[in-house]
């Protein structure tokens, strides 16, 4: 076994250890061990003080009490400033959304469309590149 499958596994052991899935034989003996060794109390009791951080910071977070009252307002702002704005219907047949739409100004992304002419971009210069590449290709083989 190596150093780093030992520690490794001594990783493990501590992990499982602190969240309590040691049992019988495999618990006393890792307990005798920490009554032992000093530098494995403390790394037990850096995971257990970690962990304790993790959790206190991991609680359950509430929405404030405005929050419902701030998404319903966003909503009826938006369907009122947009008065082509159709809820979708159950049953309805799907459309696609077209730059006619009165709707497509809701999924205007900016950062996308820059990406797109970025890749478009790229695309002409590699096709530029690749004919060149041809051509320089074809010439040599004519020239022989």
């Amino acid at each position: 076994m190596s150093a780093a499958s030992g520690t490794n596994d001594l990783d493990l052991l501590i992990e499982d250890y602190v969240d309590g899935r040691l049992e019988g034989e495999q618990l006393s003996r890792f307990e005798a061990r920490l009554a032992q060794e000093p530098d494995l109390r403390e790394r037990v009791q850096t995971a257990t003080q970690s962990i304790q951080v993790l959790r206190s910071v991991l609680t359950k977070v509430e929405p404030s009490s405005e929050f419902e009252y701030r998404v319903n307002n966003q909503i009826v702002s938006i369907t009122q400033s947009n008065p082509g704005l159709i809820p979708a219907k159950r049953g309805t047949k799907r459309t696609v959304l077209t730059a006619d739409d009165p709707d497509a100004k809701l999924l205007h992304d900016p950062q996308a469309q820059k990406e797109s002419q970025r890749l478009m971009i790229l695309a002409a210069v590699a096709a530029l590149l690749f004919a060149l590449a041809a051509a320089v290709i074809v010439f040599a083989l004519v020239a022989r």
